[in-house]
């Protein structure tokens, strides 16, 4: 069971949108949509090969306040200057209190 001591990690949520160029080429950025404070928890951290290439993926969770905002598997989090990509999201601790966010950072090196 979370408390609201536990969440001190800030965070940025941000939703993409898109823009055209002088060239008519559409282009996907991201803009903050909010600004959460939150728990974070490491789930798991590995280095594999893939294609010859080395890559590193870190699991993190984010545990936020459900204040009602509205946050989509196609947005993502920004924290500590890294940015992950959203692959869950569930409403934890009854009374759907705490958003669970389970999330992915995948650094190429």
């Amino acid at each position: 069971m979370l408390s609201i001591g536990q969440l001190d990690r800030r965070i940025e949520v941000k939703s993409p949108s898109y823009t055209i160029d002088r060239y008519g080429a559409e282009t996907k950025v991201y803009e903050t949509a909010y600004t959460l404070w939150a728990h974070a928890d490491w789930k798991a951290s590995r280095r594999k090969e893939e294609s010859q290439e080395n890559v590193q993926g870190t699991d993190l969770v984010f545990y936020v306040r459900n204040l009602g905002v509205t946050i989509l598997g196609t947005y993502r989090i920004v924290y500590d200057s890294k940015t992950y990509i959203i692959h869950g999201i569930k409403q934890i601790d009854g009374r759907e209190q705490f958003l669970e966010i389970e999330t992915k950072l995948k650094d190429n090196n």
